[in-house]
């Protein structure tokens, strides 16, 4: 059933997040738009994707204006509230009250078709070349990918709609995180999320079926294939079908 600004729990959408609001501070906040029921400061809500009895507690709720901010005590249904961000809320994210999960529909995202490993020129830079990165990736600025069973130690790939989300990274990491960094393009036009999991992938590649694609697996060490053409992506998708070939890939649940 629809959920209306009458209904008696709070629930609300995480519909962006952002870092170095205060460069100072190197804050994280999600911004929430409230949907039904009453913000009140010290709040316990539960997560669209985490277990059901993991609380959060909206302590310091913020309104934004440009770079204003002003202390929230109290918030009604349409009303944006900035609450801090301990790294668990991503954008697509509900926020409730009440005994009964809720999680409105995700905000749709479009398939990459940019791809370029990123690196920090400067090895003694690298600690905040990778803060700086961390916090993009959960604002959701691009998405990151990594070469299959690395878990960190190996080259960082960027993937994004457009040329632009590559400049606006490099741009902030020098200007909020006094880091350089360099881009080198990579040669393949779209990646699809292999809902089918690693067993599919694997069989498909034994087979000799992904012959020119490149694996690899996104954050959550999901695996993605890196094609060169639209052409390709689609015969895979069609002759390979136990892949569950899709364009975009939502996060996943929360274990924690």
């Amino acid at each position: 059933s629809n959920i209306g600004s009458e209904f008696d729990e709070f629930t609300g959408f995480v519909f962006k997040t952002q870092a170095n609001l205060d460069p100072k501070h190197r804050d994280r906040l999600a911004y929430v738009r409230i949907v039904s029921g009453v913000y009140e400061k010290g709040m316990k809500v539960g997560h669209s994707r985490s277990k059901p009895s993991k609380k959060y507690n909206l302590a310091q709720a913020q309104a934004l204006f440009g770079s204003d901010r002003s202390a929230v005590e109290i918030a009604y249904p349409g009303d944006v509230i900035g609450i801090n961000n301990p790294g668990n809320f991503a954008i697509g994210d509900t926020l409730f009250t009440g005994t009964s999960k809720i999680s409105y529909p995700g905000i749709p995202s479009f398939s990459p078709e940019k791809f370029a490993y990123i690196r920090a020129p400067n090895p003694s830079s690298y600690k905040g070349f990778q803060k700086g990165i961390d916090q993009l990736l959960q604002e959701g600025a691009v998405q990151s990918l990594r070469q299959r069973n690395d878990d960190g130690g190996g080259p960082l790939i960027l993937a994004a709609v457009g040329q632009l989300q590559f400049e606006v990274v490099q741009a902030r990491l020098e200007s909020e995180y006094g880091v350089e960094s360099t881009l080198e393009p990579m040669g393949y036009d779209l990646a699809r999320w292999a809902d089918g999991g690693w067993d599919a992938v694997d069989k498909a590649d034994a087979d000799g079926k992904l012959f020119g694609i490149m694996i690899v697996q996104d954050r959550w060490k999901r695996p993605v294939l890196l094609f060169r053409n639209e052409w390709k992506a689609a015969s895979v998708a069609q002759e390979e079908d136990y892949l569950q070939l899709q364009p975009w890939s939502k996060p996943p649940e929360d274990d924690e």
